[in-house]
């Protein structure tokens, strides 16, 4: 399994769940070609988050060299240096790329009180 299968099929499935309310408010859907290999993200869809192949007329469409790829899920991507590569692509509402950014930064628990 490839590391973007593995990510697509494994880890944001679980990233959704994680924050299954914020995941159910939101609408629009994220396509992501990954190489040859492409998925949808389609937020709010409870039966089938994520599936394989591009939705050609998703909300936000994005392409990535496999090393973008890896980069980005890695939080180390430079946007701007690898959009002038032309290593990722993105067109449409890129807003909806900021909220899955923010699903995929991890849970921040403040208990109130400091245990140091």
């Amino acid at each position: 399994m490839t590391q973007a299968n593995s990510w697509f099929e494994r880890q944001l499935p679980a990233l959704l769940i994680s924050r299954f309310d914020d995941f159910l408010a939101v609408q629009g859907d994220i396509s992501f070609q990954v190489g040859e290999a492409a998925w949808t993200l389609t937020f709010g869809d409870v039966e089938e988050p994520v599936k394989k192949g591009a939705t050609p007329k998703a909300a936000l469409r994005l392409r990535f060299s496999p090393p973008a790829f890896q980069a980005f899920v890695d939080g180390t991507l430079d946007p701007v240096a690898a959009i002038g590569r032309g290593e990722v692509k993105a067109s449409g509402e890129l807003e909806l790329l900021a909220i899955l950014a923010t699903f995929m930064m991890p849970l921040q628990r403040d208990l109130g009180w400091d245990a140091g």
